[in-house]
């Protein structure tokens, strides 16, 4: 990883003080309107939080952006995300316009390619999946949830309430799709260091402890003790199907009815654990401090494209051993939910 040096963050502040000043005047000359995406680059330029960033964790989270905002509509195009989507991509995407500016110019060529593999996938194969299963099904009007899986794996859910919940460690696993793996037992959160770096600082004290930064942001990761989750989805969203390289979908349409016999079948087994349930919240490390805070019920903002409702467990006392996947059986889901496929 290359590190950022003084000199490189003088030479982009430059920069980015010039742009600055150029919507300052327009503003000025506008009588203050400027248009949405002026106002978000006026934002950055005002506070460049990635300027200090090494290039690969700034590729990184371009590609995580750039994924999260784009959508697969319904009818197999690819698009954006709403503006209402409450995420923000479209202002992380323009901020990120600013600082590839500050650095001469757009993403390296092998990170555009990246994210347009990731893009073209859903049309391999004759097209996205998605389209085969939701063709000829009329998406309900009131909540619902949906799991996504094979055939093999949903059957047994459906007609017998067969589960299997997994530790979040389980899915720390380079082997599982980059849709699945992620390590669910730590948060990385990135403090931006540029303007100490630029006073020759290279370290802070914070609450009795010297935290060194050298010529990089402080990296600070967060480490939660292992727990159990089973992940769903809040809607029908046509790129999933791919992502989890599946066949079918459940649709839940008691979503109440499904948590509660999660959760009492799971505590009747192990009461000593906590329970959790609800949609997870998505964290930016670099501006989101506090979102994670039931760390439990957070992720990573580059999977946001998924809208994550989950049931956790946490436990209640000292974790001694490895956790390992457990079956729930919760009984029939026939009179509550159906199972949709291609």
């Amino acid at each position: 990883m290359a590190e950022v040096s003084v000199a490189q963050l003088r030479s982009r502040l430059v920069e980015i003080e010039t742009r600055k000043a150029h919507y300052e005047r327009k503003s000025d000359q506008a009588e203050g309107k400027l248009a949405q995406h002026e106002v978000w680059r006026h934002a950055y330029l005002s506070y460049p939080y990635l300027v200090g960033a090494p290039d690969d964790r700034l590729a990184t989270r371009f590609r995580d952006v750039f994924i999260s905002q784009s959508e697969l509509g319904n009818e197999g195009k690819i698009g954006l995300m709403s503006l209402k989507d409450g995420h923000g991509f479209m202002q992380k995407f323009t901020h990120m316009l600013e600082e590839y500016g500050s650095r001469g110019g757009m993403p390296p060529p092998s990170t555009i390619q990246e994210v347009r593999a990731a893009v073209s996938r859903y049309f391999e194969n004759g097209g996205p999946i998605a389209l085969k299963m939701f063709a000829n099904y009329t998406t309900p009007s009131s909540p619902f949830l949906v799991k996504y899986g094979r055939r093999e794996f949903l059957e047994p859910m459906l007609h017998r309430g067969i589960i299997r919940i997994c530790p979040a460690s389980f899915y720390n696993n380079q082997a599982f799709l980059e849709s699945v793996k992620d390590n669910e037992t730590s948060r990385l959160f990135f403090i931006p260091t540029f303007r100490e770096r630029l006073n020759g600082r290279s370290f802070l004290d914070f609450q009795g402890h010297r935290i060194s930064f050298g010529n990089d942001d402080i990296v600070l990761p967060v480490v939660v003790p292992d727990y159990y989750l089973f992940s769903l989805c809040d809607y029908i969203y046509y790129r999933l199907p791919t992502d989890f390289d599946a066949d079918r979908a459940l649709i839940i349409h008691d979503p109440i009815r499904f948590s509660q016999r999660v959760i009492s079948t799971f505590l009747a087994n192990w009461p000593e654990w906590e329970p959790m349930y609800g949609p997870v919240t998505y964290y930016d490390p670099y501006r989101d401090y506090t979102k994670a805070r039931i760390p439990e019920m957070s992720k990573h903002f580059g999977y946001a494209y998924q809208r994550e409702v989950r049931v956790a467990f946490r436990d209640r006392q000292l974790i001694r051993t490895a956790l390992q996947p457990r079956f729930l059986t919760i009984g029939s889901m026939t009179d509550y939910a159906e199972l949709v496929g291609a």
